[in-house]
Formats: structure tokens, C-alpha cells, sequence
């Protein structure tokens, strides 16, 4: 069975990319590690703290619901 979840965290990824920006980039700007950047959009976190969302979502301009 699939994780819904790990689809989402992908749309992390799809909106970095179509900004032409790093993991490393995104993490300057978020304030979170490149390492927890990178283990987020693989889905290897599987409950991933509001505030850390919300500011991942504030710097790609996505909704909160889609990370």
C-alpha cells in the first residue's frame, strides 16, 4: 500500500526544483538543515513538526495541506 504522505513530501521537492533551488538553498532560507530538507522529500519523516512545514511552505509559496 502506498504512503499518501510520501507523495505529498515530493511536492517539496517538484516546487524546489521548479524554483531552481537547492535543498542547501532551501535550507538557508528555512532555517532547517539540508539533511531534514532532503529526509522530508523522501518521506522519511513521517510526522513532520507544523513549524517546520509552515516554513517550508511560506518559502516555495505552496499551501500547508500539500507538504
Amino acid at each position: 500500500m502506498r504512503n499518501p504522505k510520501k507523495n505529498n513530501r515530493s511536492k517539496v521537492k517538484e516546487a524546489r526544483e521548479k524554483r531552481g533551488w537547492t535543498q542547501e538553498y532551501l535550507s538557508q532560507i528555512t532555517g532547517l538543515s539540508r539533511v531534514y530538507i532532503h529526509k522530508l522529500e523522501k518521506g522519511d519523516i513521517p510526522n513532520p513538526g507544523i513549524r517546520n512545514c509552515k516554513e517550508i511552505a511560506y518559502a516555495l509559496g505552496i499551501k500547508l495541506e500539500e507538504i
